[in-house]
């Protein structure tokens, strides 16, 4: 399949979308809270608006992945756009009432679901190899830099009024047009594979592994992002200071995802793994002893920076033993994966900062890191190394 630049760059800016499903709500929502405030319990439904296109996404994903391995995934990925879209315009309309606000948040979560997978699957079609290496590491720090743009936008939006930021989900709709006229996914040609070889039995154990660890980097990923900013303001961190801190910590992501590429040709995908938590978690040891904003910001840095490199290896290490044509559905298994995380990481962690405090809380999840993570994929790269010998 011969592809464009023109083709690299729209899937690139459609995956932008998946981070407008939440984040961009943000802004809006102490102004939303008010506005429902007649509501019982309005602030934590108002707060569901946020995190319950992350539930539907973990629900809906490895169907989305079962579909793009079968049906036309560019065309799949056209509809997408245009129920993202629609489900926008849908929470705008509905102002007037939360509980259809939250069907069309719900809606929204499919939409994502479809685009999330679609994207990474037909990229895996386009490019192999480095260049598919490349091509994540770009993906990932578009996901960042979209972050820290999109918000900043809703923020702008936000202060006009609160429903204005519901039309920036129709960025998707000029995104469609060059879905449709550069993005040709390759078609596939189905191979059969029998579910009782040694070989799918290594690739459902080394899934498995790949969905263990991608639980785990999104509940480390959320569990700094939520309990950051409380940290700060035990250091009297204004408002201001505290947006610049997760800003650089998203930046330092993005920064390294992009020039994961480079990293790439020096290192193996278990090595980078391995440097990555290793990083994270002098991240957190070294939070765990500092008391400046500065040192703090600091601390972050090293831990986005981590983050960055293991996001965009982890996708590149799951297609390496995923044949194409099963890649859509590995794919959706990962996302829900990385969306069961996200809702889980405060509901595990909570307790721990709730009984440690933050200094003791930190400094554990660095033990935790090296001492559990670490080893356990020394021993499950190991393993599956010798695994995969045997069957080659």
């Amino acid at each position: 399949m011969k592809h464009t630049r023109w083709a690299t760059w729209f899937l690139l800016l459609a995956s932008t979308m998946t981070i407008l499903a939440s984040a961009t709500l943000a802004p809006a929502m102490p102004a939303m809270t008010h506005a429902f405030s007649a509501l019982p319990n309005a602030e934590f439904w108002v707060r569901m608006t946020l995190t319950l296109p992350g539930l539907v996404i973990a629900l809906c994903a490895p169907l989305a992945g079962s579909l793009v391995d079968r049906w036309d995934s560019q065309k799949l990925l056209m509809y997408a756009l245009v129920a993202f879209a629609v489900s926008g315009y849908l929470g705008f309309y509905w102002q007037t009432s939360l509980w259809l606000i939250l069907f069309s948040r719900a809606l929204m979560g499919i939409a994502v679901a479809f685009i999330m997978v679609s994207c990474t699957t037909i990229a895996s079609r386009y490019f192999e190899g480095p260049n598919f290496s490349r091509y994540m590491g770009w993906q990932a720090a578009f996901g960042g830099f979209g972050g820290v743009l999109f918000l900043s936008i809703a923020g702008v939006l936000a202060e006009q009024h609160w429903t204005w930021v519901f039309a920036i989900y129709g960025l998707s709709l000029l995104v469609l047009p060059g879905v449709w006229r550069f993005v040709k996914a390759p078609s596939q040609q189905d191979h059969a594979l029998s579910k009782t070889t040694p070989a799918m039995t290594w690739m459902s154990q080394a899934l498995a592994g790949c969905c263990v660890l991608a639980f785990v980097e999104i509940v480390v990923l959320y569990g700094l992002t939520i309990h950051l900013p409380f940290y700060l303001s035990h250091h009297h961190a204004s408002a201001a200071e505290i947006g610049f801190v997760i800003a650089a910590f998203l930046l330092a992501m993005s920064c390294l995802s992009m020039s994961y590429g480079y990293f790439r040709r020096y290192f193996g995908i278990k090595q980078l793994h391995m440097i990555g938590w290793i990083v994270i978690a002098l991240g957190f040891a070294f939070l765990s002893v500092v008391e400046t904003i500065p040192r703090i910001v600091c601390s972050s840095l090293i831990i986005g920076a981590g983050l960055g490199l293991i996001r965009p290896n982890l996708v590149v290490w799951l297609f390496e033993f995923v044949p194409p044509m099963m890649r859509g559905k590995a794919m959706g298994i990962m996302m829900t994966c990385y969306f069961t995380g996200q809702f889980m990481s405060p509901v595990l962690l909570e307790p721990l900062t709730s009984s440690l405090g933050y200094t003791l809380f930190f400094r554990s999840l660095a033990v935790i890191i090296l001492m559990v993570v670490v080893v356990v994929c020394l021993v499950y790269f190991m393993w599956f190394g010798k695994r995969q010998a045997d069957v080659t």
